[in-house]
């Protein structure tokens, strides 16, 4: 016969199993409350958990599987981080099922995915019964133990502590990225270390950059710019925009500066159909690439489209993968081979567009500030940047970690290279923990932007009418482009101040910076004249292709590209 006593145990196992789906380490502990406190059976507790575990399981499988069926819920719980999983899922399912018990932050994504990706029920099923009972019984002991100490030597106030613990990281969890760092070193190391590829693709740089200028003559290795808050120092930046929007009537004006180009360059613009638009004879100049849509479709479909394009082009592995939509550095990556590309393209977002590109191995790399006005026969090279990428030299003691966080420049930009950045993939434990002979160049980052920590040098005593006229040659070859810089890399500066010896990697259009004026030898004041200057010549070039018919955009226009190029930045794979 029922007792008030079993009424009461049944409403504490009914609670137990319901708050397994909200969070199943608070159903524990609330379990193991209610054994050492209201006396509920072991047994109870343990298949009210038990059963709550798995149900909630089989929940969020169901949840990948009608999503399947679902355009509203796919939308809503499908995307990138859950297409990632699908790398582990096909060959290491158990161990993944298992994992996802012990690491906070993938459970969900993981079994949306199992569902999401078709597989067998039946097999998910076992491994979930299997781990839910191993994962319940052990934890639920162990907290009935403690709950015994807590009682008889502490008192209440600790339940209360270790429930509050239980909410903090929950909390915690809750606002942090599913796919972490630390998730990705337990799931296996994915892509190659940084060193492995460097080291196999880019040449030996021993104590020198070759075909760079030496840097001895810089004084320092820091700018006064960089230590400034991008959110303060381009203050006056904007503020001079608005001058020169209110002298020349119009907020959006660069917009008309290339008028065959979305936004005239200045955000949004699709850097593959920029290219494209250097003539054909002046194609050779550009590292072959080619593009290709995230269709929206699985991974696995996506990557024989990019394989199919890749030996249409005769491109070959490593390749370089990056946005079409960039800006910055952001998404840009060594890949090494296919099931690298593989991750890279779960990773990156759907219905947009990917790059794949050459990789041009010389360590040379410069941005070509260009200028031509309109009515006016030829343009002119305004400046050249030397772009040295982010370095460290060994001294046969020191670990790279020790090298990186005791270096007055890298240091700066030390998240960056042991892993605390999210949109930038680390070097691993093992690179980290390795000694550097002394005078050994150990490059950073595959990218050499500034903030990635590359080393900006204004190389304009470098400009000569050969170097010019090639990059007015192929500027005309475009339709209707006045201003913009050419990313290159390039074998030597010798070869470069003959026109000769580069490949451009990408052309940026009316957002181009004047990036020179990030050399560490430039005050701060000089800085600004260069900035205000480019501007000054942007909102010039715009007005007069306003007055030969060319509309700028609207200003919800400008917003909108604005808008969708910061909302793609985040959603990127990290940089390499």
């Amino acid at each position: 016969m029922l007792t008030p006593e079993h009424f009461l145990w049944l409403e504490h196992c009914l609670i137990i199993f319901f708050m397994t789906f909200l969070h199943e380490d608070a159903a524990i502990l609330a379990a193991a409350f209610s054994t050492v406190e209201h006396h509920l059976p072991v047994w109870m507790a343990f298949i009210s958990v038990y059963l709550g575990i798995v149900t909630g399981d089989l929940l969020i499988y169901g949840l990948g599987r009608l999503a399947r069926k679902s355009k509203w819920l796919s939308s809503k719980i499908i995307g990138p981080k859950v297409e990632r999983v699908r790398l582990w899922l096909e060959s290491h399912l158990v161990r993944v099922l298992i994992l996802c018990r012990i690491t906070p932050g993938i459970l969900f994504p993981t079994f949306v995915a199992c569902g999401w990706f078709g597989i067998p029920i039946a097999r998910f099923a076992i491994v979930s019964i299997l781990a839910g009972a191993i994962y319940s019984s052990i934890v639920l002991t162990i907290v009935i133990l403690f709950g015994n100490i807590v009682l008889n030597h502490l008192g209440y106030w600790a339940w209360g502590a270790l429930a509050l613990v239980i909410v903090f990281f929950a909390v915690k969890n809750t606002f942090k990225s599913p796919w972490n760092k630390s998730t990705d070193q337990t799931m296996g190391d994915l892509p190659p270390s940084f060193l492995s590829v460097f080291k196999k693709y880019i040449p030996a740089l021993k104590s020198k950059f070759h075909g760079m200028p030496s840097l001895d003559d810089l004084k320092e290795t820091v700018s006064v710019a960089e230590r400034i808050p991008n959110s303060i120092l381009y203050i006056p930046v904007g503020i001079y925009y608005l001058i020169l929007s209110i002298r020349y009537h119009s907020l959006t004006l660069p917009s008309a500066s290339n008028p065959m180009i979305e936004t005239g360059g200045f955000m949004g613009e699709s850097k593959a159909s920029v290219m494209q638009q250097v003539g054909n004879e002046q194609q050779r100049w550009i590292a072959e690439f080619v593009s290709m849509n995230r269709n929206g479709v699985a991974a696995e479909e996506d990557l024989g489209n990019a394989l199919s394009l890749m030996k249409e082009k005769n491109l070959e592995f490593p390749i370089v993968a990056k946005p079409d939509i960039g800006w910055n550095g952001y998404g840009v990556r060594l890949i090494e081979d296919s099931s690298s590309l593989l991750q890279y393209i779960s990773t990156f977002p759907h219905n947009e567009k990917i790059v794949l590109q050459r990789p041009v191995t010389h360590d040379g790399e410069a941005g070509v500030f260009y200028v031509r006005i309109p009515g006016e026969s030829n343009g002119r090279i305004c400046s050249l940047t030397l772009r040295y990428f982010p370095f460290v030299t060994g001294d046969g003691k020191s670990t790279l970690r020790q090298l990186i966080e005791s270096d007055e420049r890298t240091s700066l930009r030390a998240d960056f290279y042991l892993g605390g950045k999210s949109e930038h993939v680390g070097f691993g434990k093992e690179d980290l923990n390795q000694i550097p002979s002394e005078g050994e160049l150990i490059r950073l980052s595959f990218i050499g932007s500034l903030r990635a920590g590359g080393l900006y040098r204004d190389g304009s005593q470098f400009i000569t009418a050969e170097l010019n006229h090639r990059f007015d040659t192929i500027s005309k070859s475009m339709p209707e482009f006045y201003f913009g810089r050419f990313d290159i890399r390039f074998e030597s500066v010798d070869l470069l101040m003959k026109g000769e010896g580069f490949s451009i990697i990408e052309i940026n259009g009316a957002g181009a910076e004047a990036i020179q004026a990030w050399d560490p030898n430039v005050a701060l004041f000089k800085l600004y004249r260069e900035f205000f200057k480019s501007y000054r010549l942007l909102f010039k070039i715009g007005d007069l292709n306003r007055k030969r018919g060319f509309k700028p955009i609207t200003l919800g226009e400008y917003i909108k590209a604005i808008k969708h190029q910061n909302r793609l930045i985040k959603q990127y794979p990290p940089a390499g």
